[in-house]
Parts: C-alpha cells; sequence; structure tokens
C-alpha cells in the first residue's frame, strides 16, 4: 500500500509537466482585421476608423495567446482574388474563404455610431471555421470604451483576463482630431444689422453686397447665424409671422463658407403677397379689335394655410366713342358680375368685396384696368407685434 501512495505524486507531476508543456506550444489564436466602418451620417466622425483600428490592434497583438494576421497578406490576398475589403462584409461565404487561405481563425469586421457626446463601437469577430459571428458591443467617449472591448475578445478568444482599462486612459476619443477653425463670409445688403453667430453677438454687417463679413475662428460643425434690423427680415408664410433672417450653416474644418442673407423690408414683401393681379386693357388695343377677352386664374394660400382659387374674366368693347366692360369674378364657387360703361374721355370705378380679396374695376382715358388683391394682408401689419 505504502507503494501505491508513493506512485500517485510521481504519476500527478507528469501530467502536470505533460499539460505544461501542451499549453507553452499552443499555437495562438489568429485574427485578421478587415474593415471598421462609420455608420454616422457626418463624414466628419471618419477619423474615428483610425482610432478604432489602432487601439484594437495594438491590444490584441500584445495579447498572449493572439496573432494579428499582418495586413500586407491581406492586401496581397485580396488582390489576387481581385475583391475589395467592402465585398468580405457583404459576402460571408467569400470572407471565409479568404480567411482560410490567411490562416485565420477569425475575421474582425468593426462599425461605429457617433451619438453626440459619446460612440457606439460594435466589433465582430466571424470564426472561419464554423461560420459564427461573436459580438462585442460597448458605449462611451474614452479610450477605455474600446479596451474594454478589447478586454472581453481576448477573454473570449484566449481565456486569459487581461486589465487594459486604466485612469491613464480616459482620454476623449472624441477630441483627437485635429479640427482647423472654419470660418463665414457674409454678404448682406443691410447697414449695421446685428449679427448674431450661435446667439452670440458677432458685430454689424457692412452693406455692402461686394464685401462680406467675416466670421472666423469656428468650430466644424453646425452654427446658428442670424441678422437682425427694425423692419427687415423674412415674412413665415402662410400664417405671415414677421422674423430674423436666421440660417443653419455647416462649416467644415478648415473651410471658408460664403453666405448671402436674403432679406428684404417687410413691407416689400407684404406689398408682392398682396397684390394678386394688376392687368390693363389698352384703349388703342380695343381701337384695333373693337373687343378684347381675357380669362385669368388666381390662387393663394390663406393665413389659415387654406387654398383659395379666384377666375376673372374680363370683357370690353369699343363702340364709336363709348367703351363698356364687364367682368366675372368667381371665388370659391360664387359668382359676382360687374359692369361699368363711359366715354373714352370720362372715368368710372367699382370696388367689390369678395371675403379676402378685393376687386377694383375702372375705366380712364378708354383704358380698362382692374385689380385683385388680398385683404388679410395689409402694408405695415408687422409694426403692430414690433
Amino acid at each position: 500500500m505504502r507503494r501505491a501512495h508513493a506512485v500517485v505524486p510521481v504519476l500527478l507531476a507528469g501530467w502536470l509537466a505533460v499539460c505544461g508543456t501542451f499549453n507553452a506550444t499552443a499555437l495562438p489564436v489568429r485574427v485578421a482585421f478587415t474593415s471598421i466602418d462609420n455608420l454616422s451620417a457626418n463624414p466628419r466622425y471618419d477619423y474615428l476608423e483610425g482610432i478604432v483600428r489602432g487601439v484594437l490592434l495594438y491590444d490584441l497583438s500584445e495579447a498572449e495567446g493572439v496573432e494579428v494576421v499582418n495586413r500586407s497578406d491581406l492586401d496581397a490576398i485580396l488582390r489576387e482574388q481581385e475583391l475589395q475589403l467592402s465585398s468580405l462584409a457583404e459576402d460571408q461565404d467569400r470572407a471565409i474563404e479568404v480567411g482560410r487561405i490567411l490562416g485565420a481563425d477569425y475575421l474582425l469586421r468593426g462599425e461605429y455610431v457617433f451619438l453626440g457626446r459619446d460612440v457606439l463601437v460594435t466589433i465582430r469577430l466571424l470564426e472561419v471555421r464554423s461560420a459564427k459571428t461573436l459580438t462585442f458591443s460597448e458605449r462611451g467617449a474614452s479610450e477605455n470604451t474600446l479596451h474594454a472591448i478589447a478586454e472581453a475578445m481576448i477573454f473570449r478568444l484566449t481565456g486569459r483576463e487581461v486589465t487594459l482599462q486604466s485612469e491613464l486612459r480616459e482620454r476623449s476619443i472624441i477630441s483627437l482630431q485635429d479640427e482647423k477653425p472654419g470660418s463665414i463670409a457674409l454678404f448682406c445688403n443691410l447697414i449695421d444689422a446685428e449679427i448674431f453667430v450661435d446667439e452670440q453677438f458677432a458685430g454689424y454687417t457692412t452693406g455692402d453686397i461686394r464685401t462680406p463679413f467675416e466670421i472666423e475662428e469656428l468650430s466644424p460643425g453646425l452654427h446658428a447665424v442670424r441678422v437682425r434690423l427694425r423692419d427687415f427680415g423674412v415674412v413665415r408664410q402662410p400664417e405671415i409671422t414677421f422674423h430674423d433672417w436666421e440660417e443653419q450653416v455647416e462649416v467644415p474644418s478648415g473651410r471658408r463658407v460664403v453666405v448671402r442673407a436674403q432679406i428684404r423690408h417687410f413691407n416689400d414683401t407684404l406689398y408682392n403677397l398682396t397684390r394678386l393681379l394688376r392687368e390693363e386693357v389698352d384703349v388703342r388695343e380695343l381701337e384695333s379689335a373693337g373687343s378684347v377677352s381675357r380669362s385669368h386664374e388666381v390662387s393663394f394660400v390663406d393665413r389659415e394655410g387654406n387654398r383659395v382659387e379666384i377666375l376673372v374674366r374680363i370683357d370690353a368693347r369699343l363702340q364709336g366713342s363709348t367703351v363698356s366692360a364687364r367682368a366675372l369674378l368667381r371665388y370659391q364657387g360664387r359668382e359676382r358680375e360687374l359692369a361699368l360703361s363711359a366715354d373714352r374721355e370720362s372715368d368710372r370705378e367699382l370696388e367689390e368685396q369678395l371675403d379676402k380679396v378685393s376687386f377694383l374695376f375702372s375705366l380712364e382715358d378708354g383704358d380698362v384696368s382692374y385689380q385683385l388683391w388680398r385683404t388679410d394682408i395689409q402694408q405695415n401689419m408687422f409694426r403692430a407685434g414690433r
């Protein structure tokens, strides 16, 4: 019995020695990097591709039991197979075939989405032998976000727990981009109108359409530019409200953006909105033709957002020295008729109010003139609310 007990430690020691030798000589897991894609809508964040790839590549290369396939080997296989990296993401069978040629155990593909203050990073490992996919995802803004993914991947691939995250690696990966300031060249025909950028006063307009106001040292991204001068700006329709001119301007890194402020005096805009129709039948045309008929279809959207449609038909005739004219108005299905007759040396005038429009019909020195305008809009109405 004593001999049997003495043999056990010897056998155990031998088994441990064999196991130790096997672990020491085990082949490392081979990983080939393919693509890291920016899924954000803004190409400004393309720079993160290099950061994500670089951090993960370093962590995996330094990990015991992991070997990263040389990128030049992958490029050579792609050239030989006449493939692009993008095709590997779209065709899993082709990706597995390339992985086998490379002798890789896993193909690594990543993607990220910029979420304001954070980045969501997702890494997928495609196992070449089984075609199964392992997914790792983390959201954050610092290098530790990427180190956390690397820790999880190394543990899954080798069974080893490693610590890569630290307080020293809290540097933001979002702010690592070297973004040069941009600028806006603002052209405006107003003199000394106030300029605001992101609600901060920036200066006054030059008033010279050939000389812009330069807004410099702007961080890349979206900026709100606003111009304010009493009685000038933009009129919003159909409600007819009055506002400063404002525009959202995207400023690229290190670039100058030209912006032209489309500003008018409010009364100019109101006049154009008010006048729907203004025409005339010249007496010389009546002398030549004897009679003239015209028809106009007019429409507008009222302040409540309803479309108003109007038909105006004019018939004018010259008999001797007498000019006679008739007008038919069809307003939203309702009809009105107006008639005028006078000696060509005399003047006559009629005005008809129809809900939100007014029609003026007149004879003057033989000419027939007619006008149609909106009555729900008036000049200077913007002053009431300013």
